[in-house]
């Protein structure tokens, strides 16, 4: 049985319930709240996942983290439908995208997003509580950066480098497009599974001027295929529990 600690509106936890959807594999939900409760710091979750972030994904007792790891363990774990290219060269240009989702893409919105999400939602601690909280984070690197980042804030010199970062990305996504039907060759594959939150999350934080589908006509026309797949529908119907 397959057992996801997440949070319901994480890209990274997004990530993985699409692929779970599209492989048609049954799972057991563990929602870990990371932002009124900070579950994820807590010890029993730190045994699991010594980062302290989601998603941490269970199987059979042998603990899985790192979403772009756990989508690549995903399609290994259940043949149909392969989501890898058949072909050595073609598995490498899935996993070059993987990466820029996550030291390009991923790095950068988390800048864009600390006025306009993070700081809002956590709101109701003061900055002591906030600050306090982020000092016992368990991830070190995690640790410094969202340490820094309250302490000095994000200038809007930090946000412009941010944007130009991830255009540059946006222009190499929409080349790829227009060039297959989905960003590596014909077929869907992780790396579309891999890019699609962080779409959703351009467009969650208003950043129009990286939604600008005139401009990128390719990511446009792959933005509305992808949302039409139903595992993209079942990933984003999981909603915040009532009970949170």
């Amino acid at each position: 049985m397959i057992h996801l600690y997440h949070f319901w509106s994480s890209t990274c936890s997004r990530k993985v319930r699409i692929c779970l959807a599209e492989k048609g594999i049954e799972w057991s939900s563990h929602h870990v709240d990371i932002v009124e409760k900070r579950e994820n710091t807590e010890e029993w979750y730190v045994d699991i996942n010594p980062k302290g972030v989601v998603p941490t994904l269970v199987y059979n007792d042998q603990i899985i983290i790192e979403s772009n790891i756990i989508i690549e363990f995903l399609n290994e774990l259940v043949n149909e439908p392969e989501l890898m290219p058949k072909d050595p060269y073609g598995r490498a240009q899935v996993r070059l995208w993987l990466d820029r989702s996550e030291n390009t893409v991923h790095k950068n919105i988390n800048i864009l997003s600390w006025n306009r999400r993070h700081m809002k939602r956590m709101a109701h601690f003061s900055h002591q509580e906030h600050l306090g909280i982020l000092e016992n984070f368990p991830d070190p690197d995690k640790r410094f950066a969202m340490v820094k980042r309250l302490k000095n804030g994000v200038t809007e010199e930090d946000e412009k480098n941010a944007i130009t970062i991830l255009t540059s990305f946006m222009d190499e996504l929409d080349k790829a497009l227009s060039k297959n039907v989905w960003v590596v060759g014909d077929n869907f594959t992780l790396a579309d599974i891999a890019i699609a939150p962080f779409i959703e999350r351009f467009e969650a934080n208003k950043l129009n001027m990286l939604i600008d589908f005139q401009k990128w006509g390719n990511i446009g026309r792959w933005w509305l295929e992808l949302q039409s797949r139903s595992s993209y529908k079942i990933a984003y119907s999981f909603k915040k529990p009532a009970s949170q």
